[in-house]
């Protein structure tokens, strides 16, 4: 084996590869689904993927539409929570 065939031809390119984090977040004043007054609820979701360069945008928009769907299944069970709570306490 001569030392001429660990090189690489010009030819190839090299794959690129990216990682793509997308957050989604939602802010929920208590008091409005019967908590106590000026308090605020956060709910919050994170992911990451890594993907092919030319994939990103809609890796992108799959990972902000999970977060999205997750943080607001999240608030929607605590509204419900915190409705039945309040029909239990009355």
């Amino acid at each position: 084996m001569n030392d001429g065939a660990l090189i690489l031809k010009a030819d190839h390119k090299p794959i690129m590869r990216v990682e793509i984090a997308r957050s989604f977040s939602y802010k929920l004043a208590a008091e409005q689904h019967g908590g106590a007054r000026f308090e605020m609820r956060d709910f919050f979701c994170s992911q990451k993927a890594e993907c092919a360069f030319e994939d990103a945008g809609e890796v992108s928009a799959a990972l902000f539409a999970f977060c999205r769907t997750q943080v607001l299944t999240s608030v929607r069970e605590y509204i419900n929570g915190m409705k039945r709570q309040k029909e239990h306490a009355a």
